[in-house]
């Protein structure tokens, strides 16, 4: 394992009731092989208070990821997974929200599952998305913006295909933009 960031010294996971343990676990096991920091799943179940958009059966990200602000401790960032579908005021859903260059995130694995869309369950699918989304949010985490290159982890994603088709490696700007030694080299850009 590589010297941690400045700043960020580990990721602690949380999982929503709704998360599947092993669902989670797995996530987690693969994000930690991206990774060079720690990366652990908090034992306890995370406790949200979701909030409803107004109109919708859509939880706000804006306030999940306030909920976790009361965790923040120096050098750890918290990623919260949920199977709640999230949105904000001003966008249909999201996949995964963060603050540029605060200590939390949170990742829906909602519209991340295929049975989301009608299809058959596939964990691994699921897994391997949510993979890039924590990668992605992580990167935002860490100070950067959207990319322009449609193959870049940080590039915008308007819908699940350009989650799949974008995968889990970061553009040489955008590798470059990041702390040393955060995000592990880019061996796999399928995320697996």
């Amino acid at each position: 394992m590589s010297a941690a960031a400045p700043g960020i010294q580990a990721i602690h996971f949380l999982a929503g009731a709704e998360v599947p343990r092993d669902l989670a676990a797995d996530i987690i096991a693969r994000a930690s092989r991206r990774m060079a920091v720690p990366c652990h799943l908090e034992p306890d179940v995370w406790e949200t208070r979701p909030v409803r958009l107004g109109g919708r059966d859509q939880i706000d990200a804006d306030a999940l990821l306030a909920g976790l602000d009361v965790l923040i401790r120096p050098g750890i960032v918290h990623v919260g997974l949920t199977g709640l579908d999230l949105g904000l005021a001003l966008f249909t859903f999201v996949f995964g929200r963060a603050r540029r260059g605060g200590q939390t995130a949170v990742v829906s694995l909602a519209r991340l599952d295929p049975t989301h869309y009608g299809l058959a369950a596939d964990p691994d699918l699921t897994a391997r998305r949510s993979v890039a989304e924590i990668i992605h949010e992580i990167g935002h985490v860490a100070g950067l913006v959207h990319c322009d290159d449609f193959s870049c982890v940080m590039h915008f994603a308007p819908n699940v295909e350009t989650i799949d088709l974008r995968g889990t490696a970061f553009c040489p700007a955008c590798a470059r933009a990041l702390p040393p030694h955060l995000v592990l080299e880019q061996v796999n850009p399928r995320g697996d």
